[in-house]
């Protein structure tokens, strides 16, 4: 027992309606409007103190919750629903650190979950997804921790260690982390974060490409030319359709090429360093290796500038009839919707996926645990972003600044489609919204907490 280890006393969630300056794309649906979920918990350390923490996350129904029969309204009010049963959870609860606390909270949500879906008829066939109950229980579990943090003596990232923790790795993760604690696994904060773009399937690549009837939105450019002539940018991420092998190799050497000659004419050295997600589109491994084949034949130098692949496959591992173990010895490939519970990641690790995709809303316990899972079986890390934007975008970004990852680059979207969202919070913390040179300069220290 710690003298820092808190007890939830109150617990109050909000939810805003927001809308995106422009429509993001999916191979799900496409998300123009979407729920922001704050929370605030105010707690007490066992050595008396009081504390308060706050956590963000937008809830992404298209992402964690696809389901065809209901709309987005029904699948919005269902999330809502489990974040108010989630809050009526943590009330009153017992002294533990953040750690304890989050896995315990992420089993609760799993219940609760099951709960609603006795009560709602809507969940009555379709049961909600548990990345959609990650999802619902991520700003709560971001909020203890920043509680936490508010107790600490030291900065909260540095501060995972036995001194600060009732019990280490092993734990959780199994013997072989006996003796280790997540501080262990990070780095150094690192000041400056290389922005990754996204690019999508519909995106125009140069001015001559753009639509001309289309209305500038939040004046933001219409094109990847003029975004990278605005930010000089080096990392992009593409979205790809995952209907045809022929149309996505095409698309990759296209966007390449874009992006290759406009950073030259920016001034932008090095050239492109790209990723592409096709969002789970492909039904089987086989497609996305017709992607590189012919990527490699027509355009090797495109092939060269890809770094990994996001979650080609999809995301329920139990059907499964083959591996991604020739597509992992081309290109790295990481797993994202499919990382959903942390008893999985060895079953995903035979499945021959390279390495993990972490995302602070799937929550912050569960993400520190899985990049520590993935730094000492040294997999392939990356990570990756929800369009967060206001708040839910400062904790993602500290949390990456602290992490030893694979891909040098944050994907920081908001900028292209939520740019004058929670603008009070990007007037608290101006330098994450910023993008100087392709990259956030983010101050050369935190608060006492997440932020």
């Amino acid at each position: 027992m710690k003298a820092t280890d808190i007890r939830v006393e109150s617990v109050e969630v909000t939810f805003d309606d927001e809308r995106l300056s422009v429509p993001l794309h999916l191979s799900k649906g496409v998300i123009e409007a979407i729920t922001y979920a704050a929370v605030t918990v105010r707690a007490r350390t066992r050595g008396g103190g009081a504390v308060q923490g706050a956590g963000a996350i937008l809830l992404s129904d298209v992402w964690a919750f696809p389901a065809p029969d209901l709309d987005h309204d029904e699948k919005d009010r269902l999330m809502r629903r489990l974040c108010r049963a989630i809050a009526a959870w943590l009330q009153d609860d017992q002294h533990e650190d953040p750690i304890e606390k989050g896995i315990r909270l992420e089993e609760a949500a799993v219940m609760l979950a099951v709960q609603l879906a006795g009560k709602e008829p809507l969940l009555r066939s379709a049961p909600m997804p548990r990345l959609a109950v990650l999802n619902c229980m991520a700003p709560f579990d971001a909020a203890l921790h920043d509680a936490w943090g508010a107790a600490l003596p030291a900065p909260l990232y540095a501060a995972y260690t036995a001194e600060h923790l009732n019990r280490d790795l092993g734990a959780v993760l199994g013997a072989d982390f006996a003796g280790r604690y997540p501080a262990d696994y990070l780095g150094p904060r690192r000041r400056g974060l290389f922005v990754q773009h996204v690019v999508g399937f519909n995106d125009a690549l140069t001015p001559a490409d753009a639509d001309p009837q289309q209305p500038a939105a939040a004046d933001l450019p219409a094109d990847l030319t003029s975004w990278i002539e605005r930010d000089r940018l080096r990392y992009f991420k593409l979205k790809l359709r995952g209907q045809s092998p022929a149309e996505d190799a095409a698309r990759l050497i296209e966007v390449h090429a874009a992006a290759s000659q406009a950073m030259e004419a920016a001034g932008a050295a090095g050239g492109p360093r790209l990723s592409v997600d096709p969002n789970e589109a492909y039904q089987e491994a086989a497609m996305m290796l017709e992607v590189l084949d012919r990527v490699a034949a027509e355009k090797p130098q495109a092939l060269a500038a890809l770094d990994y692949i996001e979650q080609p496959t999809p995301r329920d591992l139990g059907a499964y009839t083959d591996t991604l173990h020739e597509v992992a010895a081309r290109v790295p490939v990481v797993v994202d919707e499919s990382l959903d519970d942390l008893d999985n990641l060895d079953w995903i690790h035979r499945l021959g996926w390279s390495g993990l995709a972490v995302k602070t809303c799937k929550g912050h316990t569960h993400s520190l645990l899985a990049y520590c899972w993935g730094r000492h079986h040294r997999l392939y890390l990356t990570l990756q972003d929800l369009t967060n934007p206001g708040l839910a975008l400062v904790h993602s970004a500290n949390f990456c600044a602290h992490l030893r990852l694979n891909a040098a680059c944050f994907e920081g979207n908001h900028r292209q489609f939520m740019p004058l969202s929670r603008s009070r919070e990007q007037a608290a913390h101006p330098d994450y919204f910023q993008v100087t040179d392709g990259q956030l300069r983010l101050p050369p220290d935190m608060g006492p907490g997440l932020y």
